[in-house]
């Protein structure tokens, strides 16, 4: 019979390298945010003149598209019967297309073309939606369910560690002058995009990673074959759920990660004109705060991920939430700015990616495998309509009270907080009972 030993030294063994390179495209797509909700709403203000109010319109229009096109694209990725995969056909194709429509928005602002613009943001993010369920739901088709944290820790430091060379790009390539040429950041970011699809696609094979997970799934007791459903249009269509309190924790996740965003893009959307205003940083040296909670999310995600498995996700969750209520709180009761707020934003970064990295595998320990395409667009749509809400709502606060930002952002963390604590299930298959599945599993053998 196996030993509990050995099956928690089995439960250890992710496999860091197909994981990494399987986060490429995610770090391709998250990367290029950093540059769009920094940039874009300078353009906004300085190119074309729109105040808060209306630079908050047009940033949420393109959140507009993914409330509709994530659930639908995730749906159409968990039907796709490609022979690269389920994921991969749709991870190329739009990968290809947002390279080509990333740097046209710089372009667009050069010739002062405001109808270019929005016209090369929508297609940016129509070729993003294409795939950016695709970027997370690949990691988790190719990993067992007890892993999937430390997966999406890994997945995590890959993407935002492209996003802080982002970052420090912005730092470098946009002067302090009145009217910045954006181009050569939106070519590096178009660059960043397709060189990581590419890397990907170069090698990951995804259909025998998928394989490889269903019986490394079986090794730990975990029958992924039973857990599946059809999920075909002549099935129905979708699985249902029966159990009310179940269908309430997923309920409360997506309000989690509602909540998550609300906070999260009210503060990388207004953070280079709040700190322009009320820090002094002028052109593209508002980034460093940006950096600096980056850097917090990259040193915390891995801890984080081994405390989950010891002390469960939803643990790890609450206690990150409330880091973050209480790091904004501090940015908005303490007056003027001082470099002691550089470690708030560091804990606030450390935080903001626990919540991030608990949040969505507890949605995904709640379906099967057929259905995480669309529970991932779920999850995505929800964070979506918060941010369609989030830059117009910061935007009006921003102008009514501006030192209101992050009291804002402070009482979105608080629900967010809220809900986290109110879901009863997704919680981490535990060490333990990874053990006890393993030895259920080899009996039957």
């Amino acid at each position: 019979m196996a030993t509990k030993t050995s099956a928690v030294k089995r439960a250890s063994k992710l496999d860091y390298a197909s994981v990494a390179f399987a986060a490429l495209p995610f770090m391709g797509m998250i990367s290029f945010w950093q540059v769009f909700d920094g940039i874009v709403p300078l353009m906004l203000t300085n190119t074309f003149s729109l105040d808060n109010a209306a630079t908050g319109v047009v940033m949420a229009l393109d959140n507009i598209f993914g409330l509709f096109l994530l659930p639908l694209f995730g749906i159409l990725s968990d039907r796709c019967a490609s022979k690269l995969g389920r994921r991969t056909p749709f991870i190329m194709a739009g990968s290809v297309v947002a390279a080509i429509a990333v740097p046209l928005i710089a372009v667009a602002n050069n010739m002062r073309s405001f109808p270019l613009l929005i016209a090369m943001i929508l297609l940016t993010l129509l070729a993003i939606c294409s795939y950016r369920t695709m970027t997370v739901a690949v990691v988790a088709d190719i990993t067992p369910r007890p892993l999937r944290t430390k997966a999406d820790s890994i997945e995590k430091i890959v993407g935002y560690a492209g996003t802080g060379v982002m970052l420090v790009a912005i730092t470098l390539l946009v002067p302090d002058v009145e009217h910045p040429d954006y181009l050569p950041l939106f070519g590096l970011q178009a660059a960043f995009i397709l060189g990581s699809a590419l890397l990907y696609f170069w090698r990951i094979r995804e259909p025998q990673l998928v394989e490889r997970m269903h019986e490394k799934s079986l090794e730990m007791g975990i029958e992924e074959a039973q857990i599946d459903t059809d999920d075909s249009p002549e099935a129905g269509g979708k699985q249902r759920i029966q159990d009310p309190s179940v269908r309430l924790s997923i309920a409360m996740i997506l309000a989690a990660t509602f909540f998550y965003y609300m906070s999260y893009n009210a503060m990388t959307t207004n953070i280079s004109r709040y700190a322009d205003t009320f820090f002094g940083m002028a052109g593209g040296s508002y980034a460093i705060i940006n950096i600096v909670t980056i850097a917090g999310g990259l040193l915390s995600y891995v801890p984080i991920a081994n405390l989950s498995l010891k002390y469960g996700r939803k643990r790890m969750a609450v206690i990150t939430s409330f880091v973050m209520v209480a790091g904004s709180a501090i940015i908005w009761l303490a007056p003027g700015f001082s470099p002691a707020f550089y470690v708030v934003f560091l804990f606030m970064g450390a935080a903001l990616g626990g919540v991030d990295l608990c949040v969505y595998p507890m949605l995904l320990e709640l379906c099967d495998a057929n259905s995480v395409g669309r529970y991932s667009g779920y999850y995505y749509t929800v964070s979506m309509a918060a941010q369609v809400v989030t830059p117009i709502l910061s935007g009006v606060v921003m102008d009514a009270a501006p030192t209101m930002l992050f009291a804002y952002i402070t009482l979105m963390a608080v629900f967010m907080l809220v809900t986290v604590v109110a879901s009863k299930h997704g919680d981490t298959i535990l060490i333990d009972e990874v053990a006890r599945r393993e030895e259920a599993y080899e009996e039957q053998r």
